[in-house]
């Protein structure tokens, strides 16, 4: 195993497959690709540039230690450097660089513990009727609109945005000013993007921080029962200055992520819905099944494709040595569709059992929002195909860039009836 994954043949072929998998333009269907590195071998070395050496991890194994280990944790702010040069200069990177999803170690587990309790189960449960409501609200605007419509723009961002901003305080006019940014500003989570992709990311991140402190000092002025006050006149550590840079970053990384992968989510699953109208039919039907639906969409074409990681010490991947400071591109949507953990993986069934998907990730950085994007796609799509019995696709979907980790439609556009 060991020689193949290192053979300058296989590492060529890999990092050709990789390069293409990751590209500024999105494929449309990336999963050709990841099923070729997966026949190749569980774990690759490759060779890509700003990194030099790395290795991307394919199969459901490799990438559930890269996940588990304690050995491997998020870039280390060396890596930062070679892949987004200068990131200390600007407000938004310097801010969300720092925060929760680039922490390791106590640090990560400070800044998790701080807000878990409103992401557990029970918080979750309580905002089901708001999820509820708000499907409802969005759903009654397309019935009144047109009968051809962008489903991105006219229902997933829209619901993205203000169902997390409800749960952080955020009003819904600010949740609506700030949609646009976020998925502009949602790019920082990108480790391969361009210099013009970063550009527009840490401008529209500005934006998002001004808004955000701005939300941040009312609060500090006039709290109140919301997760956005209780970051606001938390005491973090350090002067007056790092205390607020902190609270910024953590209401930022929670309104990013929360906004951005479940209006993915809405997109990538209507779609999927669409492309095989006996399974929509079969929840149409049986909402009952909106929970294991909800698992299936998130296996079979996940909004988070990847995750990267680094070894804080020498350890091994697969059989393979990984030094010290080497980087690993954890591949989450390949091993979703493992032979090895998933009988006939790329057969859309949402009547399958439970199997051991990786869509939120696993161990220590497991998405702190897994039980509210779960929440939020139980009750839409029953709610959506309820709704719009007609609803069929109007045109093909143009996917966003960079889609390196980040995979959504950016356009989708529908006929509701």
């Amino acid at each position: 195993m060991t020689s193949l994954a290192l053979e300058p043949a296989s590492v060529a072929e890999a990092t050709r497959i990789f390069l293409r998998l990751v590209r500024p333009r999105p494929l449309a269907d990336p999963y050709p690709q990841y099923r070729r590195l997966r026949g190749l071998a569980p774990l690759h070395t490759v060779r890509l540039p700003g990194l030099g050496t790395a290795w991307t991890a394919v199969s459901h194994a490799s990438v559930t230690r890269l996940l588990r280990h304690r050995a491997f944790g998020p870039l280390s702010q060396i890596h930062l450097d070679g892949l987004s040069p200068g990131w200390r200069r600007h407000p938004f990177t310097s801010c969300l660089y720092q925060a929760m999803a680039f922490q390791h170690g106590s640090a990560h587990r400070a800044s998790r513990g701080l807000v878990n309790a409103d992401f557990g189960g029970r918080a979750v449960l309580s905002h089901r009727a708001m999820i509820t409501g708000l499907v409802e609200e969005l759903l009654d605007a397309l019935e009144r609109g047109d009968d051809e419509v962008d489903l991105m723009e006219s229902l997933a961002l829209p619901f993205g945005v203000l169902a997390i901003s409800r749960v952080l305080g955020v009003p819904d006019a600010r949740a609506l000013e700030l949609a646009p940014l976020l998925r502009f500003a949602g790019a920082v989570f990108e480790p391969l993007a361009t210099a013009a992709q970063r550009a527009v990311q840490h401008e529209s991140g500005g934006r998002v921080l001004d808004l955000l402190g701005g939300l941040l000092a009312d609060r500090r002025r006039e709290p109140r029962d919301d997760l956005l006050s209780r970051l606001a006149r938390h005491p973090f550590p350090g002067d007056p200055r790092e205390a607020e840079r902190a609270a910024l970053g953590t209401a930022a990384m929670l309104l990013i992520a929360g906004a951005d992968s479940p209006a993915s989510l809405v997109g990538l699953g209507t779609r999927l819905l669409l492309e095989h109208p006996d399974q929509a039919d079969l929840l149409r039907a049986t909402p009952s099944l909106a929970s294991s639906a909800a698992e299936e969409l998130l296996r079979h074409d996940p909004p988070v494709q990847l995750v990267v990681r680094t070894a804080h010490e020498d350890t091994e991947l697969a059989g393979v040595p990984v030094p010290r400071g080497g980087v690993v591109f954890g591949l989450l949507a390949s091993a979703n569709r493992d032979p090895e953990a998933v009988s006939s993986p790329d057969r859309f069934d949402i009547t399958r059992p439970p199997v051991p998907a990786l869509a939120f990730g696993a161990g220590p950085h497991y998405c702190l929002g897994a039980p509210l994007a779960r929440l939020q796609a139980e009750v839409l799509f029953p709610g959506l195909l309820r709704r719009f019995p007609a609803l069929r696709a109007a045109g093909p979907p143009v996917y966003r860039s960079p889609g390196t980790m980040l995979r959504s439609p950016d356009r989708l556009p529908v006929s509701l009836r």
